[in-house]
């Protein structure tokens, strides 16, 4: 049974939390709770968890900071941070640290689930690989040296220790990871994680074989290794050497492997550079659904920035406002603005499209569009959408579900709208002496400032403040001529504390003062 610690400043959501889902029921049971990141540390350090459910803003030490002090040791602990917070230097960071979920709040039933299966399974994969990594080759001391300034000469020594050629080579970065289709074709998560050991496995065996390469890395999904070939053989070599190894997964265990080539140097110094950009082009897989990816090869002209995908996002909320047709357009618009900005990086991607789609609730829910009973049944979705095998699987599913959410549940029936329109219109007719901001009028449809007055000038034809001005001014003129109200009674009877502003109005509407259009008119 996998130990979980629940981590809060607010007790209230630890409780929530002990009661959103059916722990037994997914082998785990809580053992400790935390109200602050020092409290947590402590806990971690008595009770050996398996699972951290955590928020990221706490008092003394942050969720991240607890994060990155656990990271500092050899315990295997999966982080499932909840937050508040929609920025993206909390996520960038969780990524950094190897975090496994980063879940907004409030976290639905279903997405908090996933998220602790998602974390279980990796502690089981990991569990046959812990013994793996125990073999005399010790290569998480390399994996630790490549990642730290380790000076050249220990490392050349390291090597030399394992029996590796080092002089007159050069190193090219190699990632090997299993293909989408793997996980549709064995469905049997005993299977799956029995077959990728055996694989992995296997690779290494070709490795010392053939003396031509180390492995330096292995996780749940993937096989990081370092290829060695003579400084006078070209890349065409290194890639037969690569197929080789493909083509022999391939006739024993029928896995065609996704294969990540990074960078190749001849200077041990930067064997971190080069494990990275392999690392880098196994995950574009995501993007582009390619089995093979060089670096050398890989063209991205990254022209997007932040700033580019906020205003693409509220370009996309205003075409909601205002009835626009080309909304699905301006989403199409914000996905491809979100490709782009975390190109190669499947974490940050697939979180920032479920927090552009969390928000485009929140806003239309606040605007008074969607209706707040129906959050359950989007909480769901955005859990689904953790869960595609591909960028494009994500960008179509999210259209499809937010043509079909927004279909049924947003877009209002225009008699409602001519029937609210009229309520408004009636309404000002009757207190236009009041003091009547938007907000004021806003709230008594109950629609958001901003939403209210978009949808007034699409109804009418001209904003709030110059319709109510006219309104005010025909009455104005009516009075002016049916009564002997002096110029300022005129002012406080329709609305106006300011006889100033009243009479500048006035002109501007009937190209005279008050005093001088009734004697015009009498004349």
């Amino acid at each position: 049974m996998f130990k979980i610690i629940l981590a809060d400043d607010e007790p209230i959501i630890i409780k929530g939390l002990r009661k959103l889902v059916d722990w037994e029921q997914l082998d785990a049971r809580i053992v400790a709770e935390a109200g602050d990141g020092e409290e947590l540390l402590q806990k971690i350090e008595d009770c050996s968890p398996d699972i951290i459910i955590c928020d990221v803003s706490m008092p003394n030490m942050t969720g991240l900071d607890v994060l990155k002090k656990v990271r500092e040791t050899d315990r295997d602990v999966k982080f499932i941070f909840l937050s508040g917070y929609q920025e993206f230097d909390y996520v960038r960071t969780a990524i950094h640290y190897e975090a496994q979920e980063y879940l907004l709040k409030p976290a639905g039933r279903e997405e908090l689930r996933q998220a602790v299966l998602k974390a279980e399974q990796a502690l089981k994969e990991n569990s046959p690989l812990e013994k793996w990594r125990e073999e005399k080759d010790d290569l998480q001391s390399v994996f630790r040296m490549i990642n730290s300034e380790a000076d050249s000469k220990e490392l050349y020594g390291h090597f030399q220790e394992m029996g590796i050629r080092t002089e007159g080579v050069n190193f090219t970065g190699v990632c090997f990871s299993m293909p989408v289709d793997f996980y549709t074709k064995v469905q049997d998560q005993n299977m799956q994680e029995l077959l990728r050991f055996s694989v992995f496995r296997k690779i290494q065996e070709i490795l010392k074989k053939e003396r031509n390469g180390f492995v330096i890395k292995r996780d749940a999904g993937s096989s990081n290794l370092i290829l060695l070939s003579p400084q006078e053989d070209g890349p065409e070599k290194v890639q037969e050497e690569i197929r080789a190894i493909c083509d022999r997964v391939y006739r024993e265990y029928d896995v065609r492997l996704v294969v990540g080539i990074g960078k190749t140097s001849g200077n041990i110094r930067e064997l971190k550079y080069i494990y990275k950009t392999a690392k880098f082009c196994s995950e574009l897989y995501y993007f582009t659904q390619e089995n093979c990816i060089r670096y050398n090869e890989v063209d991205r002209d990254f022209k997007t920035s932040f700033e580019d995908y906020d205003s693409a996002y509220k370009e996309l909320v205003s075409s909601f406002l205002s009835s626009g047709e080309d909304w699905q357009d301006k989403l199409d618009e914000a996905l491809s603005v979100i490709e782009n900005l975390h190109y190669g990086n499947r974490y940050a991607a697939e979180n920032r499209c479920i927090v552009m789609v969390m928000n485009l609730y929140r806003d239309l829910e606040e605007y008074h569009i969607l209706p707040p009973d129906k959050r359950p049944e989007y909480e769901e979705a955005v859990a689904a959408m953790r869960h595609q095998q591909s960028y494009e699987e994500l960008r179509q599913y999210t259209a499809r579900f937010l043509t079909a959410f927004l279909e049924e549940h947003a877009f209002q029936d225009a008699a409602a709208e001519h029937q609210t329109i009229h309520q408004v219109k009636e309404y000002i007719q009757q207190h236009y002496a009041e003091n009547l901001s938007l907000r004021k009028m806003a709230e008594i449809v109950y629609m958001n400032p901003y939403y209210f007055s978009v949808f007034f000038k699409k109804e009418t034809g001209e904003n709030f403040k110059n319709y109510l001005a006219e309104v005010r001014m025909k009455e104005a003129v009516r009075l002016l001529m049916q009564t002997d109200m002096k110029t300022y009674e005129l002012a406080k009877a329709v609305g106006y504390n300011d006889v100033r502003s009243f009479t500048e109005k006035f002109k501007e509407y009937y190209g005279d003062s008050p005093s001088g259009y009734k004697k015009a008119k009498r004349s």
